[in-house]
């Protein structure tokens, strides 16, 4: 009997089929530990895709939107003298490329005062026509209402900041700031609704009223400082480009919310590296499990080898089948970890994962209690290769110890 030299013909493919079939015990326990393996990455990447979706899609719902237009500089500081000049111009600009949810704002700094103290905060004046089309702030009403159109002086406060001041809905507070020319005013307003959502940065710190109100009070009337906008996310970056472009000449800044609050997204970057390690420890479980079956399939062999060799088979013929056959247990664990990651993720994404009982209440870090997982192709696309190099790679050395058998040798121990 000879053997062709080709180190990937059909016999090398019923040999490499053979021992794995006829170690079906050994194959099967390999085989399963990829799958589990890759299940529990399919898993824990679509769980972490899910919490980062909740708590980003939360976070710009809350108030800040997909991304923000302003003069230059006012971000970092907002004064009133850094109103956009143009505010058609920004608006048709949105228009032109197709951006329909935006709304107009009007920022400035003020003190709130009741009967009992008074309170630092950031008056922000909403457009109560637009504004639930960028954010969910009316759905974050716990106690009152949201604003009307025909709201006259009507205020919204947190929580903390309402509690603080220790006044009820219904009750009046006064407004105490300046106005454009730095001259200082004081109006009265009613309290008509109270956030108790509990997330960061709603609850204390902010006072809200209509736009025509508060661009009546501060003498602004038809003054804009800030444009908000809600936008799909893998949207932003285009359109962030775009609006600098046709708005270059206009001394904007247009910030998406990444770039306003870069630390949310450094916590996304710094939790996806922990599963980056995490991956890092299955493939170490993977090459040293598969390393160790195949180490030991090529010891059990040697004679084998040996009768090979003698009849012709070439050294790199004994190498391929034993590759050959680290590429099916390998192909073998990622077909069945894709079936049963696949299987998880659709079932925890119609039930969704419930964290409060892990962790309680998680609004505070605008996580919502019930998770959904969600699959992301460009993560599995990585997480498979991952897993498929290493299982080639555990072949490597067991191939390299075969094929340096010598024939007689191999005959005669094995």
């Amino acid at each position: 009997m000879h053997v062709s030299r080709r180190p990937f013909n059909r016999i090398i493919l019923a040999v490499a089929l053979r021992n794995l079939l006829g170690h079906l015990p050994r194959t099967l326990l390999t085989v399963g530990a990829i799958a589990v393996g890759l299940a529990s990455l399919i898993f824990l990447w679509s769980f972490n895709e899910g919490l980062h979706q909740n708590m980003l899609g939360n976070f710009q719902k809350a108030i800040i939107g997909s991304l923000q237009i302003h003069h230059e500089g006012f971000f970092q500081h907002p004064e009133l003298s850094g109103h956009i000049q143009d505010p058609q111009q920004v608006e048709k600009a949105l228009k032109e490329i197709g951006v329909e949810h935006y709304s107009r704002r009007l920022d400035a700094f003020g003190l709130v005062a009741s009967d009992e103290t008074t309170e630092g905060v950031m008056l922000i004046g909403m457009d109560p026509r637009t504004e639930p089309q960028v954010t969910e702030l009316d759905k974050r009403i716990g106690i009152g209402r949201f604003l009307q159109p025909d709201d006259r002086y009507a205020l919204i406060l947190g929580a903390t900041t309402a509690n603080n001041l220790r006044v009820k809905l219904g009750g009046q507070v006064i407004i105490i700031g300046y106005d454009r020319y730095g001259a200082m005013l004081a109006e009265s307003f009613t309290l008509i609704g109270i956030i108790t959502s509990g997330e960061m940065g709603l609850d204390r710190g902010m006072a809200i009223t209509s736009l025509e109100t508060l661009q009546e009070m501060v003498d602004m009337q038809g003054k804009v400082t800030t444009f908000a906008v809600n936008v799909p996310e893998q949207r932003i970056p285009s359109l962030t480009s775009e609006l600098q472009k046709r708005l270059g000449g206009e001394a904007l800044e247009i910030m998406p919310w990444y770039v306003m609050f870069p630390v949310m997204k450094e916590w996304v970057t710094l939790h996806n590296g922990f599963l980056y390690l995490f991956i890092g420890v299955v493939l170490f479980i993977v090459l040293a499990g598969e390393l160790n079956t195949l180490l030991l399939s090529m010891l059990e062999r040697t004679r084998e080898f040996g009768v090979f060799m003698a009849i012709g088979t070439s050294r790199q013929e004994i190498a391929a089948l034993l590759m050959m056959e680290s590429f099916f247990i390998g192909l073998l664990g990622i077909l069945g970890g894709l079936v049963l990651g696949f299987v998880i993720v659709a079932l925890t994404g119609v039930t969704g994962i419930d964290l409060s009982i892990l962790l309680g209440s998680t609004s505070r870090f605008y996580v919502d209690p019930l998770v959904y997982p969600q699959l992301n192709l460009d993560q599995l696309g990585i997480t498979v290769s991952a897993i498929l190099l290493a299982s080639m790679v555990s072949g490597l050395y067991p191939a390299w110890r075969a094929s340096l058998l010598q024939p007689a040798e191999a005959i005669r121990n094995g």
